[in-house]
C-alpha cells in the first residue's frame, strides 16, 4: 500500500483512517534517521529527517509547511514529526543531558491534546477537527537537543472574512 510519495522535495499522504503496524514505529523512524531523503521509499519522516540534517548543514533556520483537506491528517502529522525530531534530539544527547530534555520534549508532545481539547470540534468530514492553525517552533542547540518551543495558535474565522472579500475594508 503506497501511502505516501515525493514530489520533488514534497510528500504527499493520503490519510488511512487506521492504524498501520510498522508505518510510524520506533524501528522506522531508527531507519529514516540513516538515510537521506530519497534513498528509500517517501516517508513523512524523511522530510523530517531533511530538515534535521539541514539545520546543521546550513547552520539556518528550517521549516516543514503541513497543509490539507480537512481530515487528511494534519495534526497527526504534526505529531508524527514532533516524536520523529524528539528521537533526532535524543540520539544527539549525552546521557547526563536526556532527562532534563526529555521534560521539554515530553511538554512539547503533550501540548497536542490540551490545544486539541480547546479547539476541536467534530464536524461531518472529521470526528477530531482542528478548528484552528497553529505555528510550532523548536528550540535546537547547537548540540542537537531540543531546547525549547513556543507553539502560537492561529484561529481562522472564514466567516469574518467573507464579509470583506470584495469590499475595500480591512478586517479588524
Amino acid at each position: 500500500m503506497c501511502l505516501q510519495t515525493y514530489i520533488g522535495s514534497i510528500v504527499t499522504s493520503v490519510n488511512p483512517y487506521k492504524s498501520i503496524p510498522g508505518l510510524y514505529d520506533c524501528a522506522t523512524v531508527e531507519r529514516y534517521s540513516k538515510h537521506h531523503m530519497g534513498e528509500i521509499s517517501p516517508h513523512i519522516f524523511a522530510v523530517a529527517n531533511e530538515c534535521y540534517r539541514c539545520l546543521w548543514k546550513r547552520r539556518d533556520n528550517q521549516c516543514i509547511l503541513i497543509s490539507g483537506e480537512s481530515g487528511a491528517g494534519k495534526t497527526e502529522s504534526t505529531k508524527l514529526i514532533l516524536k520523529f525530531l524528539s528521537a533526532m534530539s535524543q540520539h544527539s544527547l549525552e546521557l547526563s543531558s536526556r532527562e532534563k530534555t526529555s521534560c521539554v520534549e515530553q511538554a512539547i508532545l503533550e501540548s497536542s491534546p490540551i490545544m486539541e481539547a480547546f479547539g476541536n470540534a467534530k464536524t461531518v468530514y472529521n470526528n477530531n477537527s482542528s478548528r484552528f492553525g497553529k505555528f510550532i517552533q523548536l528550540n535546537i542547540c547547537q548540540k542537537g537537543n531540543i531546547q525549547g518551543g513556543k507553539i502560537m495558535d492561529c484561529i481562522l474565522v472564514w466567516c469574518l472574512f467573507s464579509l470583506f472579500v470584495g469590499s475595500t475594508q480591512v478586517p479588524p
